[in-house]
């Protein structure tokens, strides 16, 4: 059997999103995702290449640049940062935000478009890898002992949460289950073949039983809401006028609640170490205010030691943000977050103009954007390993169809 080279790009790309969307963090302390990492690089290296001795038309500099632009100035900023800081070595801090070089997954995608690969086979492709994910969750799930990795010591009781009402808990890919129930759900109600739909009916099921395990509520009525407000605001391009004149009216509502909303937060379960955290993240962004503080690592200094051994930025929405990279990177990360968005939504008015129905994919990551958004005070998503590949993936995707629809003069596919 001859292996081809589009044949071992598309088994990479498997690889890829499975490590992106943290399939291979249930096994050896999450070390796969450094696989996923340096498939990436060599799928961006692989098109870099290729694209610049036989396309004239791409615009090479600028995807070949921004990637590393980027992620070089959110790791060095944030590890020097953590190291004048802390007073340790910057090397550890340097390693420990090696996630955000998922981002060369965007320039590796759109140069594999130049070179051939369709649009159709991307996203069959990540649509597949989701799936494998959320096999991958059942079998870890049945097959850890949850109740003794919550009380271990060890990387696995991080995977592990608990309550009394839902018992011990698996962490989930949650990206992956909130993608696959949006495109599955839009898959069912489109035009198509009797046996599609039986396939995307089978992989609902298999997404409600783990939305059953989990019971994340949270998660589920944000994507629905998010649902709800898709035909209302965002369906089509006069509906952003009604998007305009409600959005002044929902601050008002959220500043009327306000007051029963900081009260239900100070009388909550663990409210007294939140509100201390957040205290420490904002008087501290106030004093460090343009890179941060900066991330710490496991291998030099923790938040832990610093702050105390309740203190997780990561849990503090976009005031952790601000702590860890400044305002700096909270304006980048608000930017990126509506800007994916915005593409996303455009990508989704021109297809359905196009062809006269949606395209589940580009549908089901606009809803998932616009739930990150309606949550993105409390949970900024796309700045960890499964947003910035949503994020890399929805931009890649977008500038493929920028030129599929024509949305882009003078670039063309060759």
């Amino acid at each position: 059997m001859r292996i081809t080279i589009k044949s071992l790009i598309s088994f990479f790309l498997i690889l890829i999103f499975y490590a992106g969307y943290q399939g291979g963090k249930y096994f050896m302390n999450n070390r796969f995702q450094e696989v996923g990492l340096a498939l990436t690089f060599i799928l961006y290296f692989y098109g870099a290449v290729f694209t610049a001795f036989t396309d004239r038309t791409i615009h090479w500099i600028w995807w070949f640049w921004s990637a590393p632009v980027f992620a070089g100035y959110v790791m060095l900023s944030s590890s020097l940062a953590f190291a004048i800081n802390a007073g340790v070595g910057m090397m550890p801090s340097l390693f420990a935000t090696r996630e955000f070089l998922i981002v060369f997954l965007a320039p590796a995608l759109y140069f594999l478009y130049r070179l051939g690969f369709s649009l159709q086979q991307l996203e069959k492709i990540f649509i597949a890898s989701l799936v494998i994910i959320i096999f991958n969750y059942l079998f870890n799930y049945y097959r850890i002992d949850l109740e003794a990795a919550y009380f271990s010591t060890g990387y696995m009781s991080y995977l592990v949460t608990y309550d009394e009402w839902r018992g011990y808990r698996l962490k989930p890919p949650t990206f992956a289950l909130l993608i696959l129930t949006s495109c599955g759900l839009m898959c069912l109600f489109q035009p198509s073949d009797v046996l599609k739909k039986t396939g995307w009916l089978l992989v609902l099921a298999l997404v409600g039983y783990v939305w059953f395990l989990i019971m994340a509520r949270s998660q589920m009525a944000t994507l629905v809401m998010a649902m709800i407000l898709y035909p209302i605001l965002f369906s089509k391009p006069n509906r952003m006028n009604l998007f305009i004149l409600i959005a002044p009216l929902g601050v008002m509502a959220l500043i009327a609640v306000s007051d029963i909303l900081v009260d239900g937060f100070m009388h909550a379960e663990g409210a007294e170490v939140r509100a201390k955290s957040y205290i420490i993240a904002w008087e501290t962004a106030m004093k460090l205010p343009v890179f941060g503080y900066g991330q710490s690592s496991g291998y030099s200094k923790t938040y832990q030691d610093i702050f105390g051994p309740k203190f997780f930025p990561d849990d503090l929405g976009l005031v952790g943000i601000t702590f860890k990279y400044g305002f700096i990177g909270l304006v980048l990360y608000v930017f990126f977050n509506f800007y994916v968005t915005v593409r996303l939504l455009k990508v989704n008015w021109h297809y359905r103009r196009r062809y006269g129905m949606h395209n589940p994919v580009i549908w089901a990551l606009f809803i998932l954007m616009t739930a990150l958004s309606m949550n993105l005070v409390l949970n900024p998503g796309l700045a960890y390993m499964q947003g910035l590949t949503t994020a890399a993936f929805s931009l890649a995707i977008t500038a493929c169809y920028y030129e599929e629809l024509g949305l882009r003069p003078g670039a063309k596919k060759r």
